[in-house]
């Protein structure tokens, strides 16, 4: 009977110091500084990328990509029993719950901006909210690179590939797991090995085809580092020891560890979007990554002093800051703010309100500040309600901005086969010109009939683009190339190109700036390629950047050659002239277009 109870006393006795134990673990600071150190690098690259001050901080993508991976993979695997309702539930409460939070937040605060026109609000939250952004800005045509800043979520496309990575992941975990637990320990990191190279091949492929959009925005090409990141947590779990004893000695360690971040800063100083070598920098920031992530978890810190706990904090609210920073930097581009405050306000901004969402989605992690927590909820999810409410009533333009692409794609057609009647005729009228020329007269009429008999050519975007019917049958004699998506920085080759062909003539027509217009030096180029020709430059109605109009009268200024065609102040009297957009003309707007031109 005594050692009965004996033994009964020694379990107490054991269970009991097990459970302090894990107390004890849990209230410890034990927690991977390197890792936190690498989270945080890559979160300051990418929001230097976003800000147009960090040219190759894109490929800080590679490294958030392949940490998910890995750590979604390991902790799992260092639990005693996976549960796939529990692993949804996590990570509703660490990923999806923030990002509604956000997006609500985002629209509410754009309500007290009548000034900014978001025409794809409805579809393109509803892409964000369901998880196919990524798809959604392939459909649409947006590029990411040229940072094109008409949306507030043009960098959501990461977190939709995210979410169907979070998605299929506990399936994917589940059959490699017991794959390697009944088969062989080596097969999963093997298999998600073999699937990595075919979508990095499929990555790479798009590259050289010159399909950078398909290359950065589609899922298979982009998940191979999500993948490797997996296959090192299989490895890493299953076989301890996957590095020598001599790199785990602290000093050598970081040596390493340090050197490779040395490598990864000097990549987001140099290498650019338009490389022809982006897909093997792509993949050599993932096997760094591979890299870092070794020699970040083979030693744990316990130091509390200020720069460990600084990155640790920063580490905690990275999430936060990706999915706040670029709604903030959309804001402020419609924003009138000197030069010099406008970065430092977006960055403070970002930070700030970043704690705050953190805090008010973790009441429960810190009873000391509960209350503060609480406190900061409150006005949080009042704001995202009215923000889910203004989505909610938002009118979806998809239906009116399609029919407008099908008219634009008909006037396109139209143009181009107006170009080759004008090629046939230019020679006979340009000469016929030269002649009646030397003896023009004022005469109202016979102005009116030589500006409509003028041989013209028009440079311009979708704009031109969807007016060119009218256009045409304003001046007849008329030359008008119009793309979707241009920006100034094309002009300059566009002229060189027509002129080599022989199809320049004394008179141009403009409507460039409403997609990025481009610096006075550009200008400058572009005024060197036209020489003395007259140039009539439309000004935009709906500038993506408040300085786009009034760069264009400087330069007005400058060259005695440019005249411009104030279209802005016309549909400033008559909004009716533009789709809802607040750029594109329709019917009785494209009239109008090209009867402000012939004035």
């Amino acid at each position: 009977m005594r050692n009965f109870f004996n033994n009964i006393y020694t379990k107490y006795v054991i269970l009991y110091l097990v459970r302090k134990c894990k107390k004890l673990k849990k209230r410890s600071n034990i927690h991977y500084q390197k890792l936190d150190t690498l989270r945080v690098l890559s979160c300051i690259a990418v929001f230097l990328y976003h800000l147009n001050l960090l040219k190759g901080g894109f490929l800080a993508v590679c490294i958030f990509f392949t940490l998910s991976g890995y750590l979604s993979c390991l902790s799992q695997l260092n639990k005693e029993e996976f549960s796939i309702k529990d692993y949804y539930i996590s990570r509703i409460k660490k990923i999806y719950i923030p990002l509604f939070i956000v997006v609500m937040l985002t629209i509410a605060t754009l309500t007290l901006f009548p000034n900014i026109n978001w025409l794809n609000l409805k579809p393109e939250t509803t892409s964000v909210l369901l998880g196919y952004n990524n798809f959604w800005q392939l459909n649409a045509n947006l590029d990411y690179f040229a940072k094109h800043i008409s949306s507030p979520f043009m960098h959501m496309w990461y977190i939709a590939i995210l979410l169907q990575f979070e998605l299929i992941f506990p399936i994917v975990f589940l059959i490699l797991k017991n794959m390697g637990e009944k088969l062989n320990k080596y097969i999963p990191s093997l298999i998600l090995l073999i699937i990595s190279i075919i979508s990095y091949y499929y990555f790479y492929q798009n590259i050289i085809s010159n399909n950078i959009m398909i290359a950065y925005y589609h899922t298979i090409p982009r998940i191979f580092s999500c993948l490797l990141g997996v296959s090192l947590a299989f490895l890493s779990y299953y076989h301890k020891h996957i590095l020598s004893e001599k790199l785990k000695k602290i000093k050598l360690n970081n040596c390493i560890f340090y050197f490779y971040i040395l490598i990864l800063i000097i990549s987001f100083f140099t290498v650019t979007s338009t490389s022809k070598y982006l897909s093997i920098y792509m993949l050599l920031t993932t096997l760094i990554t591979l890299r870092l992530i070794n020699y970040g978890t083979l030693t744990k810190s316990r130091n509390n002093n200020l720069i460990t706990t600084l990155i640790k904090g920063l580490s905690s609210i990275s999430y936060e800051i990706y999915l706040i920073q670029y709604p903030v930097i959309y804001i402020f581009q419609n924003i009138k703010i000197d030069a010099t405050l406008k970065i430092p306000c977006i960055m403070l901004i970002t930070l700030l309100f970043s704690y705050i969402i953190h805090l008010s989605l973790n009441i429960k992690k810190d009873n000391k500040i509960k209350i503060i927590r609480v406190l900061l909820c409150i006005p949080v999810i009042t704001i995202s309600i009215y923000g889910t409410y203004q989505y909610t009533i938002t009118k979806d333009h998809t239906k009116e901005m399609k029919e407008l692409e099908k008219k634009i794609s008909k006037n396109k057609e139209l143009t181009q086969k107006k170009q080759e009647e004008y090629k046939q005729r230019l020679k006979e009228k340009q000469d016929a010109w030269n002649l009646e020329l030397n003896e023009f007269t004022n005469k109202e009429e016979e102005l009116k009939q030589k500006i409509t008999n003028l041989s013209v050519v028009g440079i311009g975007d979708s704009v031109m683009l969807g007016a060119a019917n009218a256009l045409y049958q304003t001046f007849p004699n008329g030359y008008f190339d119009g793309k979707v998506n241009r920006t100034e920085l094309e002009a300059r080759d566009i002229v060189i190109d027509l002129e080599n062909k022989g199809l320049l003539t004394d008179i141009l027509i403009f409507n460039l700036g409403t997609n990025g217009e481009c610096a006075s030096n550009c200008k400058k180029k572009i005024m060197t390629a036209v020489g003395n020709r007259q140039v009539f430059w439309v000004n935009a109605t709906n500038p993506d950047y408040d300085t786009c109009n009034p760069n264009l009268n400087k330069a007005a200024a400058e060259y005695p050659n440019i005249h411009i065609i104030d279209w802005a102040s016309v549909v400033d009297k008559h909004p009716e002239y533009v789709a809802s957009d607040k750029t594109h003309v329709g019917g009785i707007g494209a009239k109008a277009y090209s009867q402000a031109i012939y004035d």
